[in-house]
């Protein structure tokens, strides 16, 4: 009868209303639950990176920062996750402990947290406070912040692949033929520099009636940089801006979806 009451009372706790603790954390599941592509957010794993907790969890004792234990191991959580906001951050943990034995350094197992998913909230107006929230609802939180993230990751990866990646290199495409280059000014779109370059990116003719200053002369390689002047000269290349995208508040606007509240607020930064 012991063990049944015992069953009982945790099967009632479904029927439980939710805290108000509750409600944050499904609010904040709620806000993530909306971005579908590119993320506006800034995430970051505090275990991973230089990135350090915010100030305000300065106020907890015993969170969730590497700490001696029993003068013979130190115990860390595998992940800390970061999340700003616009107006609040967000720092949670996962309730794995990785035990490393201090002497030696060696892994020494893991073992399950006391306080397992531990879940703070707090900002710079001087708001921290920890959310004690139902365990499903902080493992939920975690999980869907560690796959934002992860998907964060490999996008950013992807593109910075992409960003090294020249297609005017590629000798294959461009067979044994000369290749034209066009310039385009921004303002006006009669000025323009038609540059004639051979498979292998030397230049073999310029036409420029624009009187401006072009950088490179016939006999020398187009190089990358030309795109940096046709930046600093407002031409476009081959239809293309070649200027790095705007940030808005470090993020580039192209990462901001459609409908995101930083649209409604600072329509001007969008245009």
């Amino acid at each position: 009868m012991k063990h049944l009451k015992k069953y009982n009372e945790g099967f009632l706790d479904y029927f439980k209303k939710d805290t108000n603790d509750d409600k944050i954390t499904l609010d904040m599941i709620h806000r993530l639950e909306k971005v579908k592509d590119e993320n506006p957010y800034e995430i970051d794993d505090i275990m991973n990176t230089e990135t350090e907790l915010p100030s305000w969890m300065n106020k907890f004792v015993g969170n969730p920062t590497p700490n001696s234990r029993n003068n013979e191991k130190t115990e860390y959580f595998s992940k800390i996750y970061l999340v700003r906001f616009d107006d609040v951050d967000l720092v949670i943990s996962n309730d794995r402990h990785d035990l490393i034995n201090a002497q030696t350094g060696a892994p020494a197992g893991y073992e399950k947290s006391k306080n397992p998913w531990k879940f703070f909230i707090g900002n710079s107006s001087g708001l921290a406070e920890r959310i004690r929230s139902k365990e499903s609802y902080r493992k939920k939180l975690f999980k869907l912040i560690d796959k934002i993230y992860n998907e964060d990751k490999e996008r950013k990866r992807f593109n910075r692949i992409q960003t090294e990646i020249n297609p005017a290199a590629d000798l294959i495409d461009e067979g044994l033929h000369e290749r034209e280059v066009k310039f385009t000014n921004k303002r006006n779109p009669r000025l323009e520099i038609v540059v004639t370059k051979s498979p292998d990116g030397r230049i073999t003719n310029i036409e420029n009636e624009t009187g401006i200053r072009f950088p490179f002369s016939v006999g020398q390689l187009l190089q990358r940089n030309v795109e940096v002047w046709a930046c600093n000269n407002n031409f476009l290349m081959d239809g293309k801006d070649t200027c790095p995208e705007k940030k808005i508040f470090g993020v580039k606007a192209s990462d901001v979806p459609q409908g995101h509240e930083w649209r409604h607020i600072y329509p001007n930064k969008f245009k």
